[in-house]
């Protein structure tokens, strides 16, 4: 999906492709006649660029992003924690039931979970920490505020 060669052989993406790849990142209904202004390409050749990433698994989905706080949860955290393999199976069975755990990943080092979960308060946090220390050893962060809030890797 129009990739160039760099000097390493290595396959990147050309100038235009990650433009269009950053417009639709921050606005996926933007439409195509700006993108194509913004990368000088027509509309149709726009068009084609992103169904090819489409098919090929790049653009993997659109969704609206919301602001936590507007729902009423003030309260965003990251809570680490050390599972033993033996829960495992049961602790992803419960998160996975969690509509405050926004994301869960699988990670190496001193803990075996990272968690990001959002809260309306504080006491509401401190339950859930209290639920799943059954799981495992935390160990929680409250997030103060947010330097970059999401982006896509290489846009």
């Amino acid at each position: 999906c129009h990739k160039t060669q760099n000097i390493n052989g290595a396959k990147s993406w050309t100038r235009s492709t990650k433009k269009i790849l950053s417009l639709l990142g921050e606005n996926a209904r933007i439409p195509l006649k700006h993108i194509a202004a913004q990368v000088f390409l027509s509309p149709p050749a726009v068009s084609a660029r992103i169904e090819r990433m489409e098919r090929g698994g790049i653009i993997t989905g659109y969704r609206a992003t919301v602001a936590p706080e507007k729902l009423g949860y003030h309260i965003t955290a990251f809570i680490n924690v050390v599972l033993p393999p033996e829960r495992q199976q049961a602790f992803y069975e419960f998160v996975k039931q969690c509509a405050s755990v926004v994301e869960c990943y699988h990670v190496a080092g001193a803990y075996s979970m990272l968690l990001k979960v959002c809260f309306p308060d504080t006491q509401q946090l401190d339950a859930f920490v209290a639920t799943i220390q059954k799981y495992g050893k935390t160990q929680t962060q409250i997030v103060f505020s947010s330097i970059i809030e999401h982006r896509e890797p290489g846009v």
